[in-house]
């Protein structure tokens, strides 16, 4: 469900729009950063073609705008592209919004912590927030663990050892530490 003030993206076009939101980028530049290996693409992978997607569904709900070309001297210019600036503010809230469902959590929660990161932005208030959330979702998966069903038991079971998972990445993760801002250009 769209929140009013918030659009409802998959998490690629997310990632794109973030992305885009540091600094105006053409889609080439985007899919390097999100390819296999590298520090966003080794947790969340985005295809070329997804990213060229994500571009132009972006474009069409009006979050980013062509603002240029590059050359290239491999193949067709490049179109590059800048975030408007309620796309800016959104992007803002949503990486301070925690995630709400556990299913969720491995996907969303790193990526908004990656992007953060190379905002070198702090993910305090992302990670007091998230630890409410989980907060949330334990209590009310222990308030269900006591069912006489064994199998319902071992998935309550299993998803509570997924709370206490996440809640270890929170705990590793320095909301003090500081790193080079993204260079613009």
């Amino acid at each position: 469900m769209e929140k009013p003030d918030r659009p409802d993206l998959p998490l690629a076009e997310w990632i794109v729009l973030a992305i885009v939101a540091e600094r105006p980028s053409h889609g080439f530049a985007i899919a390097a950063l999100t390819s296999e290996g590298t520090e966003i693409g080794e947790f969340w992978h985005i295809s070329r073609p997804m990213v060229y997607r994500s571009i132009t569904r972006l474009v069409e709900r009006g979050l980013i705008t062509p603002v240029g070309t590059e050359e290239s001297d491999r193949g067709p210019q490049r179109t590059i592209y800048a975030a408007t600036r309620s796309a800016k503010t959104t992007v803002n809230r949503w990486l301070g919004e925690p995630v709400g469902h556990l299913r969720d959590i491995r996907a969303d929660l790193t990526s908004k912590l990656l992007l953060l990161r190379r905002r070198n932005a702090s993910p305090a208030r992302l990670v007091e927030r998230q630890r409410v959330v989980l907060d949330e979702i334990e209590a009310s998966l222990r308030a269900k663990v006591h069912a006489d069903d064994q199998l319902t038991n071992a998935i309550y079971g299993w998803r509570l050892d997924l709370v206490h998972a996440a809640r270890r990445l929170l705990d590793a993760v320095d909301v003090d530490a500081t790193r080079p801002a993204v260079k613009a250009g």
